[in-house]
């Protein structure tokens, strides 16, 4: 691989290299051409198909990404040795470490809609959205620069609590669900645990909402300027203010250490918070403008 010294490079797989590592290169390539960045893009698939997924292909158009005259192809070992970072979408495919890499392999666990019945253009979108923010996140990390908002007419809220295990993301994973991609949904915390909280995943999978995919996340400065709303829930003054923005305390119990019937409380407490703040800020007058 002939690439110009210090251009960060990723290698995206998936098993059949016609939908999810099609999508990731493409939303790459495009957000880096949006941004003015250099990355030498690659996708593969450990048992390529024939054909990319054409619906893959549609719902990335919507984001302005392009997949024409993208092909499956096979893996290379010797691009996994060479790249930057290798990541594997999906539980499905496998990259094994190899002598010699220069690189590192993650995976992302990306969502997966039908396993909540979700299929379709509905399901696609899911995943392309779950996908999209990884990637820009990804991106952010290559270029070391903040994470741009990918919407910037939509209101945006940042849920903040001090673990980001179980409140913020209880919080987050319901706005996600109930304004149906009308809201753009940030969380973190400012003492991030290792994993999310297992009784909240157990109580927001009784509302059929997977949490699973989230990760707990570090407060920064730069997600907080990028959104119009921030919510804490118990993180003191943690948080950073700036001038302009809607800054809400919701005094909420923390579910850590709690059993299964304290958490569904908390849960459905802040159920009937986030179905207050929807129509809130999609009726505000800042949001009826930009539509």
């Amino acid at each position: 691989m002939s690439t110009p010294e210090n251009t960060p490079s990723v290698l995206f797989v998936c098993v059949k290299n016609s939908g999810k590592s099609q999508m990731a290169a493409a939303l790459m390539r495009h957000h880096a051409a949006q941004t003015g960045a250099v990355i030498d893009v690659h996708s593969a698939g450990t048992e390529p198909g024939h054909f990319t997924n054409q619906l893959s292909a549609e719902v990335i158009a919507e984001l302005g990404a392009d997949m024409t005259g993208e092909t499956p192809r096979l893996i290379d070992p010797d691009l996994v040795q060479a790249v930057d970072r290798v990541v594997v979408l999906g539980n499905e495919a496998h990259v094994e470490p190899m002598k010699g890499m220069t690189g590192t392999i993650h995976t992302w666990h990306t969502d997966e809609p039908s396993a909540r019945g979700i299929e379709g253009a509905e399901r696609m979108r899911l995943v392309r959205d779950d996908i999209d923010a990884r990637v820009r996140t990804l991106l952010a990390e290559f270029t070391d620069t903040p994470l741009a908002s990918p919407n910037n007419d939509l209101p945006s809220v940042m849920f903040v609590c001090v673990h980001n295990a179980g409140r913020s993301q209880m919080a987050a994973g319901y706005l996600r669900e109930l304004s149906q991609g009308r809201i753009e949904v940030r969380s973190a915390g400012s003492e991030p645990a290792d994993q999310l909280n297992p009784v909240a995943v157990q109580a927001m999978a009784e509302e059929g909402i997977d949490i699973t995919v989230a990760v707990p996340n570090i407060l920064t400065t730069e997600a907080v300027k990028a959104s119009d709303v921030v919510i804490t829930m118990g993180c003191g003054d943690a948080c950073p203010i700036f001038p302009g923005k809607r800054y809400e305390d919701w005094e909420l119990p923390d579910p850590a250490g709690q059993g299964i019937d304290a958490v569904r409380a908390i849960r459905d407490d802040i159920k009937a918070r986030i179905q207050s703040l929807i129509p809130e800020l999609l009726e505000s007058p800042d949001h009826q403008q930009q539509r």
